[in-house]
């Protein structure tokens, strides 16, 4: 018989030793199904949507910065030399809206044939409802010393220093826009009336003196933009010959200029050949009872939205159809702008 001892174990008799070594690893079980669980497979799908979503927002950050910076370094002084000669006074201007107005360098044309001039942008003005941006294409006051009138219009003194025709018909000046695109334009006439303008009742042809006064054009064949018209009197019934605003209508306007005019009498009474320098044209003053042709808001300005861009240059034009011994209409302050 075994006799048990104080360091049995179990109650045989036998010693328990350490542990064993691991054994080998086993074979390889089955290949598996090659599928997530519902739970696994979603958060997957949202970590590489939030991995890919990371990336994306990184890359878009990037370019902006990039974008930003390349923005930033064109502006440091566009259009301020011929070196830096910007594409447009809008790109100036949205450059820098603290841009002041004065001249500046732009640029126009392709790879093989470059254009630069200096032009004079208006950063600070409104225009058409927009403010700054705008390119002076045409610029006339002869209340500045030493203005002269550009050719073919001709100078007339006394009292005032203003700018005529130099005959019969019509008398034209071209006002080139460099080439820059624009599908904007605004400006003003002022002046004032000498003898017996006869407002729309010539021509309906507008390569002719459809109005007599002053008629504003782009492109060729020409295309309207703004007609200053002359009528012959305010007040008086000369109905053949007064604006159609007059408080005895003339003609109305050819199809072609539409709505697109200003039409005023500096003459209140009967047919006299005088200048009358007491009312001034088209500021929107001086009409009386009855007369709407100072009616229209904004004179002397007007505006014009094209359907489309355009780099035409623009024709401002003299027109009536008797000589200047009976009848004239003087450019004091001409302005043009585009956009």
């Amino acid at each position: 018989n075994a006799i048990a001892g104080s360091g049995a174990v179990g109650g045989c008799g036998i010693i328990q030793g350490p542990p064993g070594r691991d054994g080998r690893d086993g074979l390889p079980g089955p290949p598996g199904t090659g599928s997530l669980s519902f739970t696994d497979s979603r958060d997957l799908k949202e970590d590489i949507e939030g991995d890919l979503s990371d990336i994306i927002e990184a890359a878009i950050r990037n370019f902006t910065e990039e974008k930003t910076r390349s923005i930033a370094q064109r502006c440091i002084g566009l259009g301020s030399t011929s070196d830096q000669a910007a594409k447009s006074c809008g790109e100036i201007y949205q450059c820098n809206s603290e841009a002041t107005s004065g001249l500046y360098w732009l640029t126009t044309g392709d790879e093989e044939s470059v254009y630069i001039q200096q032009v004079y942008c208006d950063m600070e003005a409104w225009h058409c409802g927009v403010k700054g941006g705008w390119m002076r294409v045409a610029y006339i006051n002869m209340n500045q010393t030493g203005e002269e009138c550009p050719s073919p219009f001709q100078l007339v003194t006394s009292p005032k220093r203003l700018c005529g025709r130099s005959g019969s018909g019509c008398y034209s000046n071209t006002f080139s826009t460099h080439n820059i695109s624009y599908n904007k334009v605004c400006g003003q006439v002022r002046g004032y009336q000498y003898g017996t303008p006869n407002g729309f009742e010539n021509s309906k042809d507008i390569n002719s003196y459809y109005a007599e006064g002053i008629s504003i054009t782009h492109g060729s064949p020409r295309k309207h933009l703004w007609t200053y018209a002359v009528g012959l009197s305010d007040d008086y019934d000369y109905s053949d010959s007064n604006c159609p605003c007059a408080k005895n209508p003339g003609p109305s306007p050819p199809s072609f200029v539409g709505n697109d005019y200003y039409c005023e009498s500096g003459n209140t009474g009967t047919l006299e050949s005088m200048k009358f320098y007491d009312e001034p044209l088209w500021d929107g003053e001086g009409c009386g009872a009855g007369n709407n042709c100072c009616a229209q808001s904004g004179m002397p300005w007007f505006c014009r939205a094209l359907p489309q861009e355009v780099d035409d240059d623009i024709e401002v034009r003299n027109c009536a159809d008797d000589g200047i011994d009976k009848e004239d209409t003087y450019i004091e302050v001409l302005e043009i702008y585009v956009q």
